[in-house]
This record gives structure tokens, C-alpha cells and sequence, in this order.
């Protein structure tokens, strides 16, 4: 192969796998008041801009969240904009493109996997694991990006830490931690969610030769060494010798 057609080749390739990372990497928009944790059952999620909620997990101990303040771009305020008109709750974010200073926004995303996926594989949510290991589209909501109040978000910005709390049955919020105390309880519709991100289950069989969510992947990203997105596919290799 002559040296400029491999040069060229390989720009290809580069473009492609760069392609292939934002791709996965990307927030979905949404007018939808998304609920973080939540469980989705969409055949091209990351596609799509409405999601179809299918069950909501329950979380009996709270789940540490990472938080990312991000600045509003044209784009994003366009998304936030439309969604603001469709959800219940007033949220006043003033965005002039020609002044330098914006408005910010929050995105947030599970930091505790382990513990996610400890509640997702609990005797508590064993109909939601049956129904994810049967419906190849289900997905689980691992990152959201909010719009809040300027109170909410000084208080989420300055707050020491930030988990995910069950503040009812079936309903969640953000819990503030400062200097190691409970601080305020934020709920989700105080805010307009406007993006959100999806990630695929990992099987694999357990101790027990039954099998688990072990992990939790973004995109076309491919799941670890011996496990599998497809739940059929972990309960093939389950040796019945073994049972």
C-alpha cells in the first residue's frame, strides 16, 4: 500500500473512533422531567429525544452523586428553553448571548456504582431486574443536566457532598451534606431537566449460578470480559453441571 493511501487510512480511522466516543459520551436532550436512577425501555436511546420510563428502582440507601457545573451555552439554554415550557416547575434563567457572563446549570451523574448496582441486584427490586433481563432495550438514567433556581444552585454548588435520596415512595431527591450534617432536600421537579444519559447492563452469573447486573456501560461502549449486555447470553453460560 503506497504510503499516502495509509496516511489516509488511518486519518479514517481516527475520525471514525472519534466519532464513535462523542457519540457515546453525548447527552441526550428531553422535554421530560427525568427521574435519575430511573429505568427506560427506548430502542435507539441515544437518538431519541423522548424516553419511554418503564420502572423506577427502589434506592433504600442513598447513592453519591458527582455534580458538574456547566455554563449555558446557545445550544443548551435552546434545550433547557423548550423543556422549561413543558415542565411544571418556574425556573427564571436570563441568557443574553451578548454579555459575557451566563447562567449556569448542573449536570449530574451516579458516582457510586457499586452501590447502584448492589440496590439494582436486592431482593427490593428483584421484578425490576427480571423485567431489565427481558427487555434487551432497557436502559438505567445515570446522568442528568438541571436547570435550578439561583437559591438551589448556590446551595448544590457550595454543598460538601450530594446524594440521591428516596423522599417518598417512588419519589427522589437531592440530599445536601455540609461538614459531614444533612443539609437541605432538593426534589427533582424543582428543577427543568433537559439532557440526560443512558447506560446499558453488564450480566454475568453469580455465586449463586443465577446472574447479576455487574456493570453499567454508556453507548456502543462493550461490556467487560465475560459479561454480556444480553441477559439470554449470561444464562448460556451457566454451566448446568454446576448447579
Amino acid at each position: 500500500m503506497k504510503p499516502a493511501l495509509i496516511l489516509l487510512f488511518g486519518f479514517m480511522l481516527c475520525v471514525c473512533s472519534c466519532k464513535t466516543i462523542n457519540i457515546a459520551t453525548a447527552q441526550t436532550k428531553t422535554t421530560q422531567q427525568v427521574i435519575l436512577g430511573s429505568i427506560s425501555a427506548d430502542k435507539e436511546f441515544i437518538f431519541q429525544k423522548e424516553i419511554n420510563h418503564s420502572a423506577i428502582p427502589s434506592y433504600n440507601v442513598p447513592i453519591k452523586l458527582m455534580v458538574t457545573p456547566k455554563i449555558f451555552t446557545k445550544q443548551s439554554y435552546k434545550a433547557y428553553a423548550k423543556a422549561q415550557g413543558l415542565q411544571p416547575y418556574n425556573i427564571n434563567v436570563k441568557y443574553v448571548d451578548s454579555l459575557p457572563e451566563k447562567p449556569k446549570y448542573i449536570q449530574l451523574q451516579i458516582a457510586d456504582k457499586v452501590t447502584l448496582l448492589k440496590a439494582l441486584n436486592g431482593e427490593e427490586n428483584n421484578g425490576i431486574k427480571d423485567y431489565i433481563s427481558h427487555n434487551k432495550y432497557a436502559n438505567v438514567l445515570t446522568s442528568i443536566s438541571m436547570a435550578l433556581n439561583k437559591q438551589d444552585l448556590v446551595g448544590v454548588l457550595k454543598a460538601e457532598s450530594l446524594f440521591l435520596v428516596e423522599n417518598g415512595y417512588k419519589t427522589y431527591a437531592l440530599q445536601l451534606y455540609n461538614d459531614g450534617k444533612k443539609g437541605r432536600t432538593i426534589a427533582f421537579n424543582q428543577g427543568v431537566v433537559f439532557e440526560y444519559k443512558a447506560t446499558n447492563c453488564c450480566w454475568q452469573e453469580n455465586k449463586k449460578h443465577d446472574i447479576d447486573i455487574v456493570d453499567l456501560v454508556g453507548g456502543y461502549a462493550s461490556c467487560p470480559n465475560n459479561t454480556y449486555r444480553s441477559a439470554s447470553r449470561a444464562k448460556k453460560q451457566i454451566n448446568p453441571y454446576k448447579l
